[in-house]
């Protein structure tokens, strides 16, 4: 049976996406582990989610190419619950 996160995976990589860029972490262990048995898409390491989503726009803009960046937090997350 397949779970959302192998959903997620599929469909992104349905729309052409190569790469993920982020930071592994508690929330997204389902997804990277999708990833890791994933033969289209590749798990990019990152040292800080901002750099995630620098990476993937910069591949973006470089490329024309649909990229992804994933963060289970990071600036603004934490305000937005104050």
């Amino acid at each position: 049976m397949t779970n959302v996160a192998e959903t997620i995976v599929e469909i992104i990589e349905d729309a052409g996406v190569e790469r993920v860029y982020g930071l592994p972490g508690d929330s997204l262990n389902g997804f990277t582990d999708a990833i890791r048995t994933s033969d289209g898409v590749t798990w990019q390491h990152v040292r800080h989610e901002e750099a995630a989503a620098f990476a993937a726009a910069a591949e973006a803009t470089l490329t024309g190419e649909l990229t992804v960046c994933a963060g289970s937090c990071g600036p603004g997350t934490s305000s937005s619950w104050r």
